[in-house]
């Protein structure tokens, strides 16, 4: 008898065209993953008809509700389409320095037509499970100090099979993964932050932190009507998109590095700007472009935060923080960075994430 083993599991995702139809992961469409859960089903309507017993008659199928969330280890190549089917926008990506390239995910006002097939050997040449159309639509990207770098995207699913007429044990084994593959680790990530009028960010803007959170998250409400029946129709936006975070000090303290001054600024409403930014070692150009992430946030406000004497050793603390889009492009910003967060990974991926 054969059984699920997580680590024989490969996950491959593919852009589709249709919703509710599936496509098939193929070459370099693969993704490692931490993990994969999908969650719901079938909805269940209760038999509310008196029948004589106490107990109840067998309920009907109703609508189908499936979410998924999936986590991985942040890569400086390969999670482009993870951060492009939140983010909306990507395009070919620029070349810089020969070989290097960078994409720029940006804010799309809405997510029609951009969503995936998730597909995944869960028992060895055996069994595959297939959410057939995904709109993802939360994205975090967590990281704290001595780690990796998570990323973790959840989405609605159209449906979820074990049966699928696209998705077999023969072409998952198609699925392969991008040649380049290197981790981003917390202690290569560097935080600026000044005042959100001021200049552009520079070394003496550094904040030291201990961890870090940023959640993009797009309202998407599931509908469903007699076009799909059971299934949800393409879900549409029921709000407005949310960035958010935090970021976590390994102490209270001013001057360098500091964030003494952030208490204040919270309770004054002070406007901020800031960019995080997570840099390999390794050249991906050829000579001085370096394997990056590096998220632009141009209008930041922190919320309430705890800072008080815990006993006699010294204080960590956390600040969250909620940020905004700009009429105009701070200083140091580059043109059309006008978004809550903008983008942009530097590797040597030439494609479009969302081809």
């Amino acid at each position: 008898m054969a059984r699920a083993k997580g680590f024989q599991g490969i996950v491959g995702r593919k852009k589709g065209a249709t919703w509710n139809t599936a496509v098939v992961p193929a070459a370099l469409d693969g993704i490692e993953v931490v993990s994969v859960v999908p969650s719901g089903g079938t909805d269940l309507i209760e038999d509310q008809q008196i029948t004589g017993r106490v107990t109840q008659r067998e309920a009907s199928a109703g609508v189908k509700n499936v979410t998924v969330t999936l986590r991985t280890a942040l890569r400086y190549e390969g999670n482009g389409r993870e951060i492009a089917y939140v983010m909306g926008t990507a395009g070919t990506p620029a070349t810089v320095d020969t070989t290097g390239k960078t994409a720029t995910y940006k804010i799309k006002d809405d997510l029609d037509g951009i969503f995936n097939t998730l597909a995944y050997e869960i028992t060895k040449d055996t069994k595959v499970e297939e959410l057939t159309s995904v709109k993802w639509n939360k994205l975090t990207l967590r990281g704290k100090a001595g780690e990796r770098i998570e990323l973790e995207v959840s989405g609605i699913a159209s449906n979820w099979t074990d049966a699928s007429a696209s998705n077999t044990t023969t072409s998952i084994d198609s699925i392969t993964l991008p040649a380049n593959r290197e981790f981003a680790l917390f202690h290569q990530a560097l935080l600026w932050v000044n005042a959100q009028s001021g200049g552009a960010v520079a070394t003496g803007d550094r904040v030291d932190i201990s961890g870090f959170e940023i959640t993009i998250e797009r309202a998407l409400d599931t509908r469903f009507s007699t076009g799909g029946g059971q299934i949800c129709d393409e879900p549409i936006p029921s709000g407005f998109a949310k960035v958010s975070g935090s970021f976590e000090f390994p102490a209270l303290q001013d001057g360098t590095g500091g964030n003494q001054a952030f208490l204040a600024e919270q309770m004054a409403g002070t406007r901020k700007k800031a960019t995080l930014t997570i840099t390999s070692p390794n050249l991906a150009g050829s000579a001085t472009a370096y394997y990056q992430h590096k998220l632009w946030l141009p209008n930041l406000q922190f919320g309430p935060a705890k800072v008080g004497i815990p006993g006699p050793g010294g204080p960590t603390w956390s600040i969250p923080f909620q940020a905004w889009h700009v009429a105009a492009i701070p200083s140091g910003f580059t043109a059309g960075y006008l978004d809550a967060v903008t983008w942009d990974n530097t590797n040597q991926d030439a494609t479009d994430a969302l081809a």
